[in-house]
This record gives C-alpha cells, structure tokens and sequence, in this order.
C-alpha cells in the first residue's frame, strides 16, 4: 500500500500552488448525471476503505508519521478522480498571506472533506477539527481522529461545548495548530445562513488569531441513508473548494461572520 502512495514532497509541491484543478477537459456539473453503478461503488469503497483500514493499523501500530497520514488524505483525492470526480480547489495562497495559526470556518456537506483536508491544509499548515465524540470513539475512524487531538463535542449541552472549544482551542491554537470548524455542525447539501454559528468567530477572538473561510461543494460522495458515510457517489460533479482571504476580528466580530457567510454563500450559488 505505502508504495502506491503521492510522495510527500510532490503533495507539498502540488499545494505550493494558489489552485489545484484536476487535469483534463472541463466537465460541468449537473444533478441529472447517472450515480456509479453498484460494482464501480463497490470498486470506489473499497478502494477507499484500504487506504483507511492501511492509515488506521500504522497508528494502531505506533509505525506512522504526519508525512504518512497527509499520503493517505492525499491517496482519497487520488481515488475520487480515479471514478471520475474532479477537483477545483482555489484560494490557498490565502493560506501564506500571514503567519498562522488560523481558525478555519467552512459549510459541511459530505465525508470527504473530513478526509481531504489533511493533506491539504496539512500540508501547509499543522490542523485539527472540532468533532462530534461518536466520531472519536467509532471503531474504524476512531483511532485515526484520535490522532488528530481534535477537540470532541457532544452536543447534548451547548454551553459545555462552548466552553471545551473555547478552551481547548486556545491551547491548540497557542501551540501553533489551526482548528477547523464547521459550524453548521450536520453535514448538509444546502448552505443555511441562519444555522451557521459563530463558534469560530469566538474561538479566533478569544485567541487573538485570524479566520479562514471556506466554501465547499462535495457532493460527489452523497451522505448514506443507512449509513452516513456509504452514500451514492456521482462521477461527473466538481468538488469545489475555495478559502477565503484571513480576517482579523474587530470588536465582537459580527461583521466579520456576514463576511464569512456572504463569501461562502456566493461561492456556493455560483456552483449550482
């Protein structure tokens, strides 16, 4: 498995860029595009799932390193374009524009970011999630979200949760690791501007850090009805993802939220 993976330096080389656009002739978007058939579904998971199953036993085993884990985020970008889903991701000079660390805030629509963000904010950037706690202790992704230090919520008491990001992400943050947020929390295809919080606005002022928006569209990879992660998977849907320039909280900050949300929702019209 290992040999079949990106080296690290050219996945460092490929993000050096401000854009990375999967090669080949432009294919456009559209809902009415045929699903993968059961058997190339099935080719696509378990092509997925090995790299999973790889990254879980090296940290299981004590035998991995951070190259490694950005390799295996970075083979999940390889295999989606591999069933004929493409990448349009834009904006990371905004990444080098100042010292980091930095608040990420993004919409959540599927799995794969979760996956991808690794490698590509990791690449650059030492990063961490603020997860929910099931996802921590799942018996599959558990041992590798563990290895993150994510901060783990379980949002059955929202002033607790508050006070763990708050707390905990300040010390991640003084440590020089970046956090990424998604604060409409439930992985939806539709951005809704009244259910996005702002968490990060609170965690970033509190810790005298800048905002990174994020706008993203990755419903290539549907969520599953039965089983959120196995959804249906369309091969001629762009994954966009676009980061934002870095915003500096001014005051209690809610200028720089319409910001964020303004950013994300005309990114996210202009994919539709």
């Amino acid at each position: 498995m290992e040999k079949n993976l990106t080296n690290f330096d050219e996945i460092v080389k490929i993000f050096s860029l401000d854009n990375f656009i999967t090669e080949g002739g432009q294919i456009i978007d559209t809902h009415h595009e045929k699903k993968l058939s059961f058997p190339r579904a099935f080719s696509f998971y378990k092509d997925f799932l090995k790299v999973v199953l790889f990254l879980r036993k090296a940290i299981l085993k004590e035998k991995w390193t951070e190259e490694l884990y950005i390799q295996c985020c970075f083979q999940i970008i390889r295999i989606v374009e591999k069933f004929g889903g493409r990448f349009e991701i834009k904006g990371l000079d905004n990444l080098r524009k100042e010292e980091g660390p930095f608040v990420f805030v993004g919409n959540h629509m599927s799995t794969l970011e979760t996956l991808i963000f690794p490698a590509i904010i990791g690449s650059l950037l030492d990063v961490t999630y603020v997860v929910k706690k099931s996802l921590v202790t799942n018996f599959i992704f558990g041992p590798i979200m563990r290895s993150r230090d994510p901060i783990a919520v379980e949002r059955k008491d929202p002033k607790k949760d508050l006070d763990l990001v708050l707390t905990k992400g300040v010390e991640l943050l003084s440590g020089g690791r970046s956090v990424l947020i998604f604060p409409q929390a439930t992985r939806t295809t539709i951005f809704e501007p009244d259910k996005f919080n702002s968490l990060g606005i609170k965690l970033a002022k509190r810790a005298g850090v800048s905002v990174i928006p994020i706008a993203l569209k990755t419903d290539f990879w549907e969520n599953g009805k039965l089983v959120s992660t196995l959804g249906d998977v369309y091969p001629n849907r762009t994954v966009h993802i676009d980061f934002g320039a870095p915003l500096k909280i001014d005051g209690a900050g809610k200028k720089e939220h319409e910001q964020i949300i303004t950013f994300i929702k005309s990114r996210f019209d202009s994919w539709k």
